[in-house]
Formats: structure tokens, sequence, C-alpha cells
């Protein structure tokens, strides 16, 4: 993928409830990005996307395999805008942020987000853990994870000068854990959410970061919309419908519907607004039916 031609890459049948995902190995010894002309470490792909907006949905699926090392922790895509800061890159003219998401030792979950005004050159950590109010999620090796995140842009009163109102969201297998809404990810109503970041990789740069044997990862269901994105995994390991997030969501004009599966199968009763499709496993959609 990118700058390694895929050599990290290779997609694998995972049963019947996810069928066919993207493997990506993170080879032993491997850190960082390598942002200049070495192979990336697992993948490195700015996504520029079809429709920006000022506020975007991200998801994926994501499945850390047995013997996977948390060492001191690694990057997991997220989405970006303008000139998508990362590294050591301070964001200074508000014409650029990042909210990619990683784990940390032990597999803690934080979101790491360049915006104006944060504390450390790296990019600033927001654990997952609601402001303090929850334990602090961690990733689990050997289990499907649901990882949804919701990105809305700052105001702008002033040109030059953005308001601190900006919001990251993320929720972990359907529980909301984090919630920030202090940001100042821009200073121009100019800039959007316009690019996805499949950026992933053990580090940090430096050697006690790295994995001492070649790791595995998993990835399906890659969503990026506008429109809101179901947050849970069902029992089957497809994504689910999550009627807390329907109802913090919908719309005036919401009505109750009856849903069902493209194959045929009921999934329930819920509410339905303007779309006439959500997204399910693998890609395929659930019908809504009046």
């Amino acid at each position: 993928m990118d700058k390694n031609n895929g050599e990290n890459s290779k997609i694998v049948y995972d049963g019947v409830a996810h069928g066919n995902v993207l493997q990506l190995k993170y080879p032993k010894g491997c850190v960082g990005p390598n942002d200049n002309d070495t192979p990336a470490c697992a993948a490195q792909i700015i996504q520029p996307l079809v429709k920006t907006a000022d506020t975007m949905w991200s998801a994926y699926d994501i499945f850390f395999e047995d013997g996977f090392e948390f060492q001191l922790g690694g990057k997991l895509p997220g989405l970006c805008g303008g000139k998508c800061y990362t590294g050591n890159a301070m964001p200074e003219t508000g014409d650029g942020w990042s909210a990619r998401i990683m784990w940390r030792k032990g597999g803690n979950a934080v979101q790491l987000i360049y915006f104006m005004g944060q504390k450390s050159e790296y990019g600033d950590d927001f654990k997952w853990d609601l402001g303090g109010k929850n334990p602090q999620a961690q990733f689990t090796i050997g289990k499907w994870h649901r990882i949804v995140n919701k990105v809305s842009m700052n105001t702008v009163k002033t040109p030059g000068a953005g308001d601190k109102n900006g919001r990251v969201q993320a929720w972990l297998d359907g529980e909301l854990v984090l919630d920030v809404d202090t940001l100042r990810l821009r200073d121009y109503d100019t800039l959007h959410v316009d690019k996805f970041y499949l950026s992933t990789f053990h580090g940090g740069s430096s050697a006690e970061w790295a994995p001492t044997h070649d790791n595995f990862i998993r990835f399906d269901n890659f969503t990026v919309s506008t429109d809101s994105i179901a947050v849970s995994l069902d029992n089957a390991g497809g994504v689910g419908l999550n009627k807390r997030l329907w109802r913090e969501n919908r719309r005036a004009d919401s009505k109750p519907v009856e849903i069902y599966r493209v194959n045929g199968s009921r999934v329930g009763r819920g509410l339905h607004t303007e779309s006439k499709t959500l997204p399910l496993k693998n890609g395929r959609l659930v019908k809504v039916v009046q």
C-alpha cells in the first residue's frame, strides 16, 4: 500500500461474519511512518474525500491478531483536513489538523489530535475515558472492535482566529468514549474535513516502540460519511444498529420503520429519516421498508 507497493497488505478470509478483510503486517523492528523514500512500516495513505464537509463520520472494524505487541504505542487511521499536520509539525496558522487514533501501552486507546493551541509538538492525547468519567478504554487482542469517529469543525466568526468549539467524538464497540468540544481545528471557514488518513504503524521513532516479531492487524468495513454511522457490532460480528445513537441524531421528521437486511431477514424496528439505506457488514446495506 502506498510507498511499500502493498508488501505489507493482504486480503484474507475471516469467516462468515466478516468474509474477506484487509490484513496489514507490522514488520519486526519497524517503527514510524517512514515519510522519506523508505517503505512504510504498515500503511501510510492520505486519501482525499470526494465530498468535504464541516461534520464527517468515519468508522472501521479492527482485530489485533494473537501475538500482537502494543509496546509503547502506535497509530491507527482517522480523519484530517488541510495540511493534515502530524509528526512534530505543529499547526500555527489554522490551515490544517488531524485526529488519528492511537493504541498506547497495554492497549489503552486515545485520540491523537493536532490542532491550534496543542500542548505537545507531537499532538495531544485525549484518553478514551469520557473525560475521566469512565474507565480507560482498551483494545483487546483476539477480538473484533468497532471504532467510530465524528469530527465537527469549529466556527469562525473572525477569519484568522477560529473559535474553540471544534468537536471530536469517538465510540468503541457502541460506547461513547470521547467527547471533546473545545478544539480550534481551523482559523478559516474554507477548511473542512477533506481527507481520510490511513496511517498505521508502531511508533514513535525509537527502538523501544518496535515489535520484536511480525505483528498483524485486520481491518474491515471502512466507512466515511456525512450521515450518522452505526456505532456497534452485532453478535455475529457485523455492524449493528445502535438505538442510542439514533435517538441522539434523529431529525424532527423521523418516523418508525421496519428494517431488514438485503437477504430479507428482519433486523428490527427503528427510526428512519432521510436515508433509504444504512450500512451493514461487508458493504451490504440495510433495506428500510415503510
